[in-house]
């Protein structure tokens, strides 16, 4: 039986979008995750709701979010570290993001 392919990466895309908006509290509250104790599994998913509800309000459509969403859960229930893994990527993206705009803001005042 073929397993299917984990892609967490629609997630990691909203999460990193309010990193770069500087709207931490989601990413936060994924960071607090400890163990599989209901008090943080809720808190698990009332960030992973603000997250994809914010990002809704700011127009952004992502491919996928569904399945993605309900993957996060599941291996976050499995694997509450996960969690924090979810928050660390996402900021590590935004800031390769913001590197990355700022360098290419550079190369066209150099030009």
């Amino acid at each position: 039986m073929a397993s299917k392919e984990i892609n967490l990466d629609p997630v990691i895309e909203v999460l990193s979008k309010l990193a770069r908006d500087k709207v931490y509290g989601p990413l936060d509250m994924l960071s607090r995750v400890e163990d599989k104790d209901e008090f943080y599994m809720k808190m698990a998913r009332e960030a992973l709701y603000s997250a994809v509800r914010y990002y809704a309000t700011e127009g952004g459509l992502v491919p996928e979010l569904e399945d993605a969403v309900e993957t996060a859960l599941r291996l976050i229930e499995a694997r509450p570290h996960a969690a924090k893994e979810l928050a660390l990527k996402a900021l590590a993206r935004a800031m390769s993001a913001e590197k990355s705009a700022a360098g290419k803001g550079e190369e066209k005042k150099a030009g």
